[in-house]
C-alpha cells in the first residue's frame, strides 16, 4: 500500500469509524464547576474520558472535574463496556475499540505527519477589539506608567532563555493558585485568609512559606515542597492544585527550572534587577529587610499558644506595612532619606541603643547607600511608578504674638496647684513612675514600665491623691480590669489614657464617657467589641482612637467615624 493510499485510509477512518469508538449517544454534561456542554463519551484512559465534541473534534476532561450525576453516568458506561479503554487518538488511528491486542500503532507525531488529520480543537483565536474599545485597554497599577508596564500574561521561556518570576512563573500562580492562595480579603463581613496560611502572589510572600515550612528550597528542587505538591499523583489527597486538573507538563518544567535557577525573582544575574534602572522594593529592598528585619517586625504568628506580635507594633513584611509605619507614625517620609526613621535608626553609631538591627552585623555602606537612594525616589514599590517631590516653600518666620492658643493642658495648669513631694512619693509607691509634664506648670503623666503585668486594680487607689493632677496615665499591658476603669472616671482632668494589652471590655468604657478633656485613647489589643462604640460616640473631645488588633470591626470603625468626623480613628 503506497503513502497516498495509507494517507486516504485515515481519512477514512477518521470520517467514518470514529463514531463506532463508543456506543453513547449525544448529551449536555455538567463539570464540577456549573459549565455544561454537549457531547458524547468515545473512549476513557484512567481517571481521563475523551469526548466528541459535534464539531467532530476531540476533548480529554479529568474525570474530577465532572459533576457527581455525570460522573456516575460514566462509571456506569465505563464498566457496562459501552466505551472502550484506551486513548481515543490511538484507537482512531488503529480502528480497535480496545487497546488490549492492539497491533503497534504509530506515535502522535508520526499519525499526524501521515494523515495531516488534525485530531485536537485547534486553539481559539485571541479576541480582537476595535481601537478605542474599553476591552482594549489593560489594568495598570495606581501610579504605574502604562506605557512601562508589562501585562501578566502566561508566557512559556524560550529554549534556553532564564525564568523570570514575574514572566513566568507569577502568571501560572496567578491561573491555578490565587483562588485558594493569595492576599486576605473581606467577604460579606467577614476576613476570608489564605488556606494553610500560604499566599502565593508574590515573590516574597513565595519565599516565606507558612508557619508550618518554606515551600520553596532554592536551587533544590528535591526539597522544595511547592514542586513536589504539584508532581504527585491525582489521586494523592496532598495533590495540588485540587481544582481544575495538573499542571501541564510545561507549566511544572517551567517552576522546576526557576527553582534550580535560583528561585531568583528576576531572570538571571544575582536575583536583583539593574540599580541604574531605578530602586525596586520587592528586587532590592525587601530581600534586605528580610535576611535583617522580619525576625522581629513580621506578622504575628502563635508560638507555645501565644500570639507573638512585631515589636513596637511595626510589621515590615510587605511594601503597604512599610509605607504605612505603626501607630508612632510612618517611618518613610518619601522623598527625603534624612526626616525618615526608617533610615536614621539603620545609620547610628553602633553602640547607640536604638540602632537597627539590634542583632546582628549593621546595614553595609552599600546597603545604607541604597535604601537612602529608595527613599529619595520616593520610596516606590516599582521603579516605574511615579512620584513628584514636595516643592519646598521659603517660610518666612514671623515673630510671635500674643494671640497664640493655650493647650487644654495649659489652661488646666493654671487652676491647679503642684503637687508636693510627699504626694508624688505616696503615688509612686504603687509601682507608678510620676513625673512632670512640663517644668512650667503642674500637670503629671503617671505610668507603669516597671513589671507592668504585676500592676493589678488596687494599684489606682495610691494615686487617688494627685488625681486632679494627673493629665495623662499610662496602663498599657498590666493587669488591671474593668473595675479600675470605676476610679479613672474621678481623673477630671485626663487628656491622655493608654490601655494597650488590657482586659478592658466594653463594660469598662461606660465609666469613663464622661471624662471631659479625654482626647487620646488606646484601644489596642484589648476586649473591646462594637458595642463600645456608642459609648465614645459621646465623647466629643475624643480626637485620637486607637482599635488595632481588638475585636472592633470595621463596620464599628465606620460608625465612630461618623459619629467623631474630626478625629483620627486608627483600625
Amino acid at each position: 500500500m503506497g503513502w497516498l493510499q495509507e494517507i486516504k485510509l485515515y481519512i477514512f477512518l477518521f470520517l467514518f469509524a470514529f463514531p463506532c469508538l463508543g456506543n453513547t449517544d449525544f448529551r449536555t454534561f455538567t463539570t464540577s464547576s456549573g459549565q455544561g456542554f454537549t457531547g458524547k463519551v468515545v473512549s476513557y484512559d484512567g481517571q481521563i474520558f475523551w469526548f466528541q465534541g459535534k464539531d467532530k473534534n476531540l476533548y480529554p476532561i479529568p474525570f474530577k472535574q465532572m459533576s457527581a450525576n455525570d460522573q456516575k453516568y460514566l462509571i456506569d458506561a465505563a464498566s457496562g463496556k459501552k466505551i472502550p479503554k484506551g486513548d481515543a487518538r490511538k484507537l482512531l488511528v488503529t480502528g480497535k475499540n480496545t487497546t488490549e491486542g492492539s497491533p503497534p500503532v504509530p506515535t502522535e507525531n508520526e499519525a499526524k505527519e501521515e494523515t495531516d488529520v488534525s485530531v485536537t480543537p485547534k486553539p481559539k483565536a485571541k479576541q480582537e477589539f476595535r481601537p478605542g474599545s474599553f476591552f482594549a485597554y489593560k489594568p495598570v497599577g495606581l501610579g504605574q506608567d502604562p506605557s512601562l508596564a508589562v501585562e501578566s500574561v502566561s508566557v512559556l521561556p524560550e529554549a534556553g532563555e532564564p525564568i523570570d518570576f514575574t514572566k513566568h512563573v507569577l502568571p501560572i500562580m496567578e491561573d491555578r493558585c490565587f483562588s485558594c492562595h493569595n492576599a486576605p480579603y473581606d467577604k460579606n463581613g467577614r476576613t476570608i485568609h489564605p488556606k494553610a496560611g500560604l499566599r502565593l502572589d508574590t515573590h516574597e510572600w513565595v519565599m516565606k512559606g507558612n508557619l508550618d515550612d518554606i515551600v520553596v528550597e532554592a536551587g533544590n528542587v528535591a526539597d522544595s515542597y511547592l514542586y513536589e505538591v504539584v508532581t504527585l499523583d491525582e489521586d494523592d489527597d496532598m495533590f495540588m492544585p485540587p481544582k481544575g486538573g495538573p499542571l501541564s507538563p510545561e507549566q511544572i518544567d517551567v517552576l522546576k527550572r526557576w527553582i534550580e535557577e535560583g528561585a531568583k525573582p528576576s531572570a538571571g544575574g544575582d536575583g536583583t534587577a539593574d540599580m541604574s534602572k531605578g530602586i525596586s522594593f520587592h528586587d532590592h529592598i525587601f530581600p534586605l529587610i528580610e535576611e535583617k528585619c522580619l525576625d522581629c517586625h513580621s506578622e504575628p504568628y502563635v508560638k507555645n499558644g501565644r500570639t507573638i506580635h512585631p515589636k513596637a507594633g511595626l510589621r515590615l513584611d510587605t511594601y503597604e506595612s512599610v509605607i504605612k509605619g505603626n501607630l508612632d507614625g510612618i517611618i518613610v517620609e518619601k522623598g527625603n532619606a534624612e526626616e525618615s526613621t526608617l533610615y536614621a535608626v539603620v545609620t547610628l553609631d553602633e553602640d547607640d541603643p536604638e540602632i537597627m538591627p539590634p542583632k546582628g552585623e549593621p546595614l553595609t555602606e552599600d546597603e545604607i547607600k541604597m535604601l537612602k537612594q529608595w527613599i529619595e525616589e520616593g520610596a516606590k514599590e516599582n521603579p516605574t511608578d511615579t512620584f513628584e517631590k514636595p516643592k519646598v516653600e521659603n517660610v518666612v518666620l514671623q515673630p510671635a504674638t500674643g494671640d497664640k492658643k493655650e493647650s487644654i493642658i495649659d489652661l488646666l495648669s493654671k487652676r491647679l496647684n503642684s503637687p508636693s513631694k510627699p504626694q508624688i512619693q505616696a503615688a509612686q509607691k504603687s509601682g507608678a513612675l510620676v513625673s512632670l509634664l512640663s517644668t512650667k506648670h503642674s500637670m503629671l503623666r503617671a505610668e507603669f514600665s516597671s513589671g507592668p503585668n504585676l500592676i493589678k486594680d488596687d494599684a489606682i487607689g495610691a494615686l487617688t491623691g494627685i488625681k486632679n493632677n494627673i493629665s495623662h496615665l499610662d496602663l498599657s499591658r498590666t493587669s488591671i480590669t474593668d473595675n479600675v476603669l470605676s476610679e479613672v472616671k474621678k481623673f477630671n482632668n485626663l487628656t491622655w489614657l493608654n490601655l494597650k494589652n488590657t482586659q478592658v471590655t466594653d463594660r469598662g468604657i461606660q465609666n469613663i464617657v464622661k471624662l471631659p478633656y479625654l482626647s487620646y485613647l488606646n484601644l489596642v489589643s484589648s476586649k473591646v467589641t462594637d458595642q463600645c462604640i456608642d459609648s465614645l460616640a459621646k465623647m466629643k473631645n475624643l480626637k485620637e482612637v486607637y482599635f488595632w488588633n481588638s475585636e472592633v470591626t470595621e463596620n464599628g470603625v465606620k460608625r465612630l467615624r461618623t459619629a467623631l468626623p474630626d478625629s483620627k480613628i486608627l483600625f
